[in-house]
């Protein structure tokens, strides 16, 4: 693949941040599925914080704003279906509403959790429990969703 043709396969993995494709091409061949996550990875370890907190606020509330305008991309429209949050209670709304908010409010960027390996009931007590850490913390917590994430959407991409 020449690099835009790369970028073009893979810069959506990470949620609204193709630049992260266009470093890792760099470090091709890659011998499999893991060794270009670890580019990837590493291409995000490498950015620095302020481009680290860029890619954790490009990532969309839980049943937030953009799902409730259908503006979320397909891959995290999926992947919130399947764990139930596009089906929440009035309640459940009003609930991840607020604990979106005091998030946002606390860290600066969105909660991101891996939700297909989450029921929704596991969700909102990480939700709970993260609110109680400290910045630099929920930072590292935050990346590590965001690999986790990412990972799951290259093995449906990429086979091999």
């Amino acid at each position: 693949m020449t690099a835009d043709e790369f970028v073009r396969a893979l810069g959506g993995v990470f949620e609204h941040s193709p630049w992260i494709a266009e470093r890792a091409f760099a470090a091709r061949p890659f011998a499999g599925v893991a060794a270009l996550h670890a580019a990837m990875s590493d291409a995000v370890r490498g950015a620095g914080r302020g481009a680290q907190l860029a890619l954790l606020r490009a990532h969309p509330e839980l049943a937030g704003k953009e799902a409730q305008a259908g503006s979320l991309t397909r891959d995290s429209k999926a992947e919130q279906a399947a764990a139930g949050l596009g089906a929440l209670t009035r309640d459940e709304l009003e609930r991840v509403s607020d604990l979106n908010r005091h998030y946002r409010a606390k860290f600066g960027f969105p909660f991101i959790i891996a939700v297909r390996r989450h029921a929704k009931d596991g969700i909102f007590a990480e939700f709970e429990r993260r609110l109680g850490l400290d910045a630099e913390t929920e930072l590292v917590n935050g990346l590590e969703q965001v690999f986790a994430i990412t990972r799951l959407r290259l093995d449906g991409l990429v086979s091999g």
